[in-house]
């Protein structure tokens, strides 16, 4: 995955459709863990199978205010430190966005897929295809800053893929990274002598 800068994109989410209909089952572990690390979503995107169940650890020292307003699952996790009571299932397939409402540069995503396997990039934007290209029907491509929006999915048919040195190759256009200052951090370089 590159974006159109040819530079390596990570988290971005491939799924693979699959030629015959028969279906891939599911490993769903035990438990998948988004962590709140130094006012960040620790990993930036987590990839999970329908009827995950995510815990929502905070290992900061302040406390957060988890949300998400998404189709795919809406929910709320008030104020809190360390472990919230329980793990939150999610049992519908979608792209969830999560917030924090005290830290407004908190923005973390978790991939809900279903039927149709699900791999994230690298740092160095690669992926390993579990499957031949002959098995293949489509390719769909996610990525949190693609420029057709944090909500799209692009599909790209088989016969489409570019092939470079024996590798697929997808550049997906994204916009660049937001600024992770929130309005706590913008007075922060103000000296104690410093007016507004």
């Amino acid at each position: 995955m590159v974006d159109q800068f040819n530079q390596p994109l990570a988290d971005a989410v491939i799924n693979f459709e699959l030629k015959n209909t028969l279906t891939q089952p599911t490993v769903v572990s035990p438990l998948y863990v988004m962590d709140q690390v130094e006012k960040a979503f620790l990993p930036h995107v987590l990839v999970v199978p329908k009827g995950a169940k995510v815990s929502f650890p905070n290992s900061d020292d302040i406390r957060h205010h988890v949300y998400s307003f998404s189709k795919a699952k809406t929910f709320e996790l008030k104020l809190y430190h360390g472990e919230p009571k329980a793990p939150l299932e999610f049992s519908e397939s979608g792209i969830v966005v999560l917030g924090c409402n005290i830290h407004d540069a908190m923005v973390g995503y978790i991939y809900v897929y279903d039927d149709k396997p699900a791999i994230k990039s690298s740092v160095s934007g690669l992926v390993t295809m579990p499957y031949a290209v002959e098995q293949l029907a489509a390719i769909t491509v996610w990525h949190a800053r693609a420029k057709i929006g944090v909500n799209r999915i692009r599909t790209i048919k088989t016969d489409a893929l570019a092939i470079v040195d024996g590798n697929i190759k997808i550049t997906l256009e994204v916009n660049p990274p937001e600024k992770r200052d929130s309005f706590e951090n913008l007075f922060s370089d103000l000296d104690s002598g410093d007016k507004l």
